[in-house]
């Protein structure tokens, strides 16, 4: 009867790891429970006059011009802006695989071998002659040592949590990035064909003057004329002269910068023009907003989304700040041999092991873990007030990309019939003036005007079509296509929680072995971010 109470007792210390184990399995987190800000939307957008065509997330493509499709294309292959940002993203993913390993058990290996010699002439040491002990000894060892330190409070899991939610951040805004690049290659190409349009309009109008100059040079010579017209027409010629050079000088830097964003060499900056596609006056302007579009389509926005993963993320850092005032415990083990001779290292005599439990609380820190939960609390509130300011911008963005694309083929054919009339109003005024009926301060005026006028119709132009792009921006990149989807993961934070509530699987660390999530594929944020409050 006493062997079989010897046998069915169990050791005080394995007792208690097996129970440490337990515990670790239906482990706390004191992150709060993530919900998402709410703010007043509007349920849709003013309506406006348009067609309800969609645009896909290849938005460039619907102008028609191989040539901006390329550049695009090169932009967000080789755009340095860009390739840092994938760097990021790659480090992002690498903090997520050490937290990974924070939840699992640690193994390490070591081995040595060591001599020594004893002193004789140490207090109360006998002469090794007489006691018949070596002096000099050797030990050689090896063993395995293994430590686990048990997520008893969710410091870790909310760790890999705010780590995860900082990765799918990175991810999104190097989305967003993608956009941004695409956008600002579009408008600098417009721009690069506006100045383009008013460098020829410039040239034109230089070629213009210096005939009409002339003529009155030759006229002046005769007497026909006074010098003051014959001055004022000289100035003219020059102010047209100006007007092309300074053109130039902004083509060049159009080109320059265009280069830089689409990642060129150096060689190929000061070297390699831009290549020109259709004129700006060819270029197609894409329909404007179905009308009555809905305000979550938003969502779609890279921006809002990273912004909203980085206040998750804080949520989170919170959990890990408040485990700090609970005691840290762990596992640890040794399995290995010792031995003075190295053939008999692996024999059984010689094995070696232990095992045990380990802890430490912070008793006495003046504060300084009750400040890092103040810091974390700041920073999550700081985050929520960047994610209300990013969804405040997004709607400026569309409210001022919509008004100005429905404004700007008014504002187009506007110019375009102020640039007709001026053309006829300088011939008339010329004809005038050849015959005697007006001064030459009338055609003075109508050729000022008109000179004008083509240099802000290439103007209108560009914004015309940067209104397009300005509205692309805003969406995302696209809307209402149901052949499309966005280049980026658009994840439905309510939908996370929704199924992971039904599933049970709420705060749950991920099991040993499973590697690191993949950037794009990763959403343990809103698994473990939706565990409320305190849950044992």
């Amino acid at each position: 009867m006493s062997s079989i109470s010897t046998a069915g007792r169990m050791n005080p210390a394995g007792a208690i790891v097996a129970l440490l184990a337990v515990l670790t399995l239906s482990a706390c987190s004191f992150a709060p429970r993530y919900e998402r800000p709410e703010m007043d939307m509007p349920s849709q957008w003013q309506k406006v006059d348009a067609g309800a065509a969609p645009l896909n997330t290849d938005w460039w493509t619907r102008f028609n011009d191989p040539v901006l499709t390329a550049m695009v294309d090169e932009a967000l292959k080789n755009n340095q802006d860009l390739a840092e940002s994938l760097a990021k993203i790659d480090s992002a993913a690498s903090q997520v695989g050490i937290a990974t390993a924070d939840l699992l058990p640690s193994v390490s290996g070591s081995a040595g071998s060591v001599a020594a010699g004893a002193s004789e002439k140490t207090p109360n040491t006998m002469p090794f002659s007489q006691s018949g002990l070596n002096r000099t000894t050797t030990t050689n060892q090896a063993a395995l040592n293994a430590s686990w330190e048990l997520d008893l409070w969710g410091k870790y899991r909310n760790n890999y949590t705010m780590l995860s939610d900082v990765l799918m951040s990175t991810v999104i805004g190097h989305e967003a990035l993608r956009l941004s690049v695409a956008g600002q290659t579009a408008q600098g190409y417009f721009a690069l064909l506006a100045l383009d349009m008013q460098l020829d309009t410039a040239r034109r109008t230089l070629k213009t003057r210096e005939d009409a100059f002339s003529i009155y040079t030759s006229r002046y010579k005769q007497g026909d004329i006074t010098e003051l017209d014959w001055q004022r027409a000289r100035a003219e010629v020059e102010t047209a002269r100006a007007q092309v050079h300074t053109s130039t000088v902004a083509v060049d830097k159009a080109e320059a910068g265009l280069a830089v964003l689409l990642g060129r060499s150096p060689r190929d900056i000061m070297e390699r023009g831009m290549p020109r596609g259709q004129a700006i006056g060819m270029l197609p302007s894409p329909p404007v907003l179905p009308e009555g579009l809905p305000s979550d389509l938003l969502q779609r926005r890279p921006d809002v989304r990273a912004s909203e993963f980085t206040m998750m993320a804080y949520n989170a850092n919170i959990g890990v700040a408040r485990a700090q005032f609970f005691p840290s415990i762990s596992l640890t083990g040794m399995l290995g041999t010792v031995s003075s001779a190295v053939g008999s290292l692996f024999t059984g005599p010689a094995g070696a092991w232990s095992y045990g439990v380990t802890g430490s609380m912070p008793l006495l820190d003046f504060g300084r873990t009750w400040y890092n939960v103040k810091d974390a609390e700041a920073r999550k509130n700081a985050s929520i007030a960047v994610y209300r300011k990013t969804v405040q911008k997004a709607f400026e963005d569309m409210r001022t990309a919509l008004t100005a694309q429905r404004e700007a083929d008014a504002i187009v054919r506007s110019m375009q019939i102020q640039v007709e009339s001026l053309r006829r109003a300088t011939t008339i005024a010329r004809l005038q003036y050849d015959n005697g009926y007006t001064d030459y301060l009338t055609v003075l005026d109508a050729e000022r005007q008109l000179f004008a006028a083509e240099l802000q119709l290439a103007a209108a132009l560009r914004d015309r079509l940067n209104s397009v792009v300005s509205v692309c921006m805003a969406l995302g990149g696209g809307w209402n296509d149901p052949g499309a989807s966005p280049s980026f993961p658009v994840v439905s934070t309510e939908k996370l929680l929704d199924q992971e509530t039904s599933t049970g699987s709420l705060g749950k660390a991920p099991a040993s072995g499973k590697p690191a999530p993949q950037p794009v594929k990763a959403q343990p944020a809103a698994q473990d971010q939706s565990k409320g409050g305190v849950s044992l």
